[in-house]
């Protein structure tokens, strides 16, 4: 089973648009947080444009993860479930509430 269909099936989820956010705790013999971001190519045909919203999720997350240190021995699954491009600070604002309910 790989480290995504385990936290899909064994971790718990939640929706925080435009979010669908899987997670669980991270096994003992593994301590780093692990994060996979996945933006559906059934909504977005281009690479680039798939490349472009995983950087954003990615930035957003490295600069908000600190304010939040409780969610730090944690896997995450993040599926991008809009079909529409937004900007960074409405992708920022979203990881903070993703941040927040997690804590």
């Amino acid at each position: 089973m790989t480290s995504v269909e385990k936290i899909h099936n064994e971790g718990k989820s939640f929706y925080s648009f435009p979010f669908r956010v899987y997670y669980m705790d991270c096994p003992v013999t593994e301590e780093e947080e692990r994060l996979i971001i996945s933006v559906p190519k059934r909504i977005f045909k281009r690479a680039v444009k798939r490349n472009l919203i995983r950087r954003r999720i990615r930035h957003a997350w490295r600069l908000n993860r600190s304010s939040f240190p409780e969610s730090g021995s944690k896997h995450f699954l993040v599926i991008y479930t809009t079909s529409e491009i937004l900007d960074y600070e409405r992708i920022s604002e979203s990881v903070k509430t993703v941040f927040s309910k997690i804590s």
